[in-house]
């Protein structure tokens, strides 16, 4: 459990890093690309819906981007509510009452 939570915590300090330092500087349309919510769909779709790693990536998602990047409302923790609150609804709403055929097979 500490290994992977270590290992949760480092992958989205360096995802975050590369996002906000170096990504910034590519854009198409006036539109960034944002790692650490493109991972945490993807953990969250991944991962089975009792285990709770997902909402916790999410957390540390969020909370590394609030740290690293100024939100646009200038309050501090609108990233990390955005991102566990995708996170749940992906648990709960999603994995309960959406099934993807595709995803069926993996």
């Amino acid at each position: 459990m500490i290994k992977k939570t270590i290992f949760l915590l480092l992958f989205f300090y360096f995802l975050t890093l590369i996002q906000t330092s170096f990504l910034v500087h590519f854009y198409f349309f006036r539109i960034v690309l944002n790692l650490v919510f493109i991972a945490v769909i993807l953990i969250n779709l991944f991962i089975p819906s009792n285990i709770w790693w997902g909402i916790i990536a999410a957390f540390l998602g969020g909370f590394f981007l609030d740290i690293f990047s100024l939100s646009n409302t200038g309050f501090f923790g609108v990233y990390t509510l955005i991102s566990v609150c995708l996170a749940l609804f992906i648990k709960f709403i999603l994995k309960k009452h959406v099934r993807v055929p595709i995803l069926r097979k993996l």
